[in-house]
């Protein structure tokens, strides 16, 4: 598609904005179109030459490959073939034949970025990374080529503090914008999830790109607990066990995360025990064969990261009866517990009682802290009963 074509069909949000600025801050929904705008404008840049050495910064160097440089609304796919855009993935290199580069980088390893010189660039989903703060103020060193250096932020926001500085800077830009502002160019099924998301919080903040109020980077609020505690009914025919299990037991070792829960048969979900323990894994192993006898659980979900196939085993060993499901954490903490806050903000989900430890880390876990073992047990748990895809997204429980 030409430069002509995308700028009959873009909003007046997705333009680069007139004026002197240094960040153009795209703070908006996911569905808004932040990726293809951002995508444009670092494409007019390099075919122009008004920048020649463009980073382009992700939260890992996987998600900058396929979502800036080979995604749907990426460089690769938004350039005619007229253009020659060259990819060069062993070197991490976009490359127009006027000699204009762009170079790819994951933010988990922002120090990469001491040493190289640009003119230009564009970080996208910046909330997400674990340390936007030294990442940004890396890259602006690294900014030193050229006249204008300029960047581009796109993100769904989180309640981070430094959003909120960037914001307040005389020389940046924001633009805010919603899901609901390009509902032609969105799917039905996306659609369909906007719906479940209603009256939760996590519709202010990714559809709404509303910046929340609360203090930290918390999944759960206080409010999303509070209220959330009911006797479970007496016959429940569907019970299973979440571990996450830990191979040590040292002073300074993680908990194994064992969290009993079970669904009714109004779709209601039921935290029933929370028995997590810090022991060796003969331990542990032997507690989760005995939960699993007295609640006549169906299954124990077991994440496998660490130990693999040999937990299973020991578990086996313990009680051969047992029937396990491996389970392999192969997206972010906060993208497998999203759905499942959902629940709990739609009271879905309840407690049979306090489970102090436990709602502990549900109201105080960030990027940052220790592993969360019994938060991490219960959305495994959770997951199971209410059918979330394995790559999260909205529980087959709200699908019709």
């Amino acid at each position: 598609m030409n430069k002509k074509k995308w700028e009959e069909i873009a909003r007046p949000a997705q333009i680069p904005p007139p004026g002197d600025w240094n960040v153009w801050l795209i703070l908006a929904g996911r569905g808004f179109g932040k990726t293809r705008s951002a995508a444009e404008a670092v494409r007019r840049w390099a075919l122009s030459g008004q920048y020649k050495r463009i980073a382009l910064i992700s939260n890992t160097i996987q998600e900058a490959r396929q979502v800036m440089a080979e995604g749907e609304s990426g460089l690769l796919s938004i350039s005619d073939p007229e253009e020659k855009l060259e990819f060069l993935p062993s070197r991490r290199l976009l490359k127009w034949p006027n000699g204009a580069i762009a170079t790819l980088y994951g933010a988990e390893h922002y120090e990469h970025l001491r040493g190289p010189q640009f003119d230009a660039a564009w970080v996208d989903e910046f909330a997400k990374f674990q340390y936007p703060r030294e990442t940004f103020e890396q890259l602006s060193f690294s900014l030193r080529l050229g006249k204008n250096p300029k960047t581009i932020l796109t993100t769904t926001p989180r309640p981070i503090q430094f959003i909120k500085d960037l914001m307040m800077r005389d020389d940046v830009v924001t633009v805010r914008g919603t899901s609901l502002e390009n509902l032609e160019n969105l799917s039905p099924t996306f659609l369909k999830q906007l719906e479940y998301l209603k009256g939760t919080r996590l519709e202010s903040q990714e559809i709404y790109a509303e910046i929340t109020d609360e203090s930290s980077n918390t999944l759960w609020s206080r409010s999303d607990i509070e209220g959330c505690y009911r006797s479970p009914p007496h016959f429940l025919n569907n019970i299973v066990i979440g571990v996450d299990p830990a191979l040590t037991s040292g002073n300074e070792s993680n908990e194994t995360g064992i969290v009993v829960a079970g669904i009714d048969g109004f779709g209601k979900g039921y935290v029933l025990d929370d028995l997590s323990i810090s022991a060796a894994p003969e331990i542990w192993a032997e507690k989760v064969a005995e939960a699993y006898r007295k609640y006549s659980a169906r299954l124990v979900v077991m994440e496998t990261n660490a130990g693999g196939e040999l937990l299973s085993h020991l578990l086996k060993s313990v009680d051969s009866s047992i029937k396990i499901k491996t389970v392999f954490a192969n997206v972010s903490k906060i993208a497998r517990a999203e759905p499942i806050v959902i629940l709990y903000q739609k009271k879905m989900i309840f407690h049979a009682r306090q489970f102090h430890k436990l709602e502990m880390q549900m109201t105080t876990y960030e990027p940052k802290s220790k592993s969360p073992d019994r938060l991490d047990a219960m959305v495994w748990a959770m997951t199971e009963l209410f059918s979330v895809p394995k790559s999260g997204g909205v529980p087959s429980i709200f699908v019709t």
